[in-house]
């Protein structure tokens, strides 16, 4: 079992912004999770999260995210070393 850590972007529609998606993931995936930031309006939501579990898990929960009608991008990190 291959452990990581994913940060992603997560877009809601207006529709969406009041479902429990997140605590859904968790419930059927058990991958842990910590809400970097979010903001939110009566027409979009945009959260930073990160998801921490196994690989296979992770990438389900990304899917699960898709599949309930979020939008999921990565958070790239770019590192400069001097």
């Amino acid at each position: 079992m291959t452990m990581v850590k994913r940060k992603i972007y997560l877009s809601f529609p207006a529709e969406k912004i009041k479902e429990s998606i997140i605590c859904d993931m968790y419930d059927r995936y058990r991958v842990r999770f910590n809400i970097r930031t979010a903001t939110v309006t009566e027409t979009s939501g945009l959260m930073a999260i990160e998801l921490e579990g196994d690989e296979k898990k992770v990438t389900e929960a990304q899917d699960y995210f898709t599949q309930c009608g979020l939008t999921v991008e990565p958070i790239e990190m770019n590192v400069i070393a001097t």
